[in-house]
């Protein structure tokens, strides 16, 4: 009877340990892996490296090795000089051939990111200006009014670039969103905030807004893919002097009209100036709620919040490390709450460097020792936690959980407090 009695919970502890094995494997760890985990960073511009690596796949890496699986870089005619510092190829003539020709281009698009945000210019820009005008390839097309010369050939050269990305990456599983930088800095592109809006500039940007979106529009209407997708954002950045004063800016005089896929909204003027998180809460909820009110609805487009944070982060020279990382948890929280389906830090290495004195300004989440910040600790442990909460929820409900669900967990990690 002893031997009997040693058996039976024998028996039951190894079933235990094989149903506990299989349960596990049950799981899909790619949509543990591949789910949007909102908070991420970006690589543009950086002032230093560490390996023999280019610039922008070391900062590639640095952003997967973190736990991140979201990348955000830039494709521009300007990839060679202050970008990236990547050997310049004259047989780079498009933003297609810069993903299919340059090499460390080519290498982080086929990483092991699900999320790409990336800043499209094209090549075909910088072509002779018209007769009778001034050749300056420094500006942006549009200025002072668009050319059709110039819209027709942005138009080509996104049409041709969605289409090469949707069949390259076909059944990938990778999600691309196509936009630009700060784009109220384009409409005043003196950096001048305080003068009015251009009217002819406005109406130029608003034509090249509409063409983007009109090209990647049409090359996904005549492409067969599946499994990858690609969307069209807006990213305005001036939004504190049209609440207060109502200037003509990106979001009340363009958005609407293009009806854009997704807006980016880069947030230094409302998160920068609030002293305390409660005043941070609700200035950057307000401009938030400001922007999705110019945005229509729109068909075709995955549930949720179209408006996310594109660019946020406080410098190191002015806060510290451990003011940058409290300030970074205040942007988190507030979007978090307000539901934004990416939040962006400015970024994993520094990228601006003061005139006077040649010092690091310290946007960054690795310095320029080599040292990591608590920002990028906070991000790493926000990973990791987030990972065992999808696959606890996962383990209960046989599903993945919607953003809400992720949004109401995600404010009680340890990581944010």
């Amino acid at each position: 009877m002893k031997i009997i009695y040693f058996i039976i919970p024998l028996v039951i502890l190894v079933s235990a340990w094989a149903l506990a094995g299989q349960l596990k494997d049950d799981i899909p760890q790619k949509e543990i892996k591949d789910y949007n985990y909102v908070i991420g960073t970006q690589t543009v511009g950086s002032k230093y490296k560490f390996t023999e690596e280019s610039m922008l796949v070391e900062t590639a890496r640095q952003i997967k090795d973190m736990g991140s699986n979201l990348l955000k870089f830039s494709m521009h005619p300007r990839y060679c000089t202050e970008n990236y510092g990547l050997p310049e190829n004259k047989d780079i003539t498009s933003l297609t051939k810069l993903a299919q020709l340059e090499p460390s281009v080519k290498e982080v698009l086929n990483m092991d990111f699900k999320y790409y945000h990336i800043w499209v210019y094209g090549f075909s820009q910088y072509l002779p200006e018209p007769p009778g005008k001034k050749n300056d390839t420094t500006q942006i097309k549009f200025i002072g009014g668009y050319e059709d010369c110039y819209a027709d050939a942005l138009y080509d050269e996104l049409y041709e670039l969605t289409t090469y990305m949707l069949k390259e990456f076909n059944n990938s599983g990778k999600v691309f969103y196509l936009g630009n930088w700060e784009g109220d800095w384009h409409l005043r592109w003196d950096y001048d905030r305080t003068k009015p809006a251009d009217p002819a500039t406005l109406e130029g940007i608003k034509k090249w807004f509409k063409i983007r979106q009109k090209a990647i529009d049409d090359a996904k209407r005549d492409t067969e893919y599946e499994n990858v997708e690609i969307y069209h954002y807006m990213e305005v950045n001036l939004i504190q002097r049209a609440i207060d004063l109502g200037d003509k800016v990106l979001t009340n005089s363009v958005l609407q009209e293009v009806n854009p896929d997704y807006v980016s909204y880069s947030t230094y003027d409302v998160t920068n100036p609030p002293k305390t998180e409660t005043e941070l809460n609700a200035s950057l909820k307000k401009a938030l709620d400001y922007i999705e009110s110019y945005l229509p609805e729109k068909e075709g487009l995955p549930e949720g919040k179209r408006v996310w944070i594109g660019e946020y982060g406080n410098p190191f020279i002015s806060h510290g490390e451990e003011k940058q990382d409290e300030r970074a948890k205040w942007v988190i929280k507030a979007g978090l709450e307000w539901e934004s389906p990416f939040i962006l830090f400015w970024e994993m290495y520094n990228n601006e460097i003061k005139k006077e004195t040649g010092e690091q300004v310290g946007y960054w989440m690795i310095n320029d020792e080599g040292k990591k910040q608590k920002i990028w600790y906070t991000h790493n442990q926000f990973y990791k936690e987030s990972q065992r909460f999808i696959e606890k929820y996962y383990r209960k409900h046989n599903e993945a959980p919607s953003l809400t669900a992720f949004k109401e967990a995600a404010l009680n990690f340890k990581s944010l407090k």
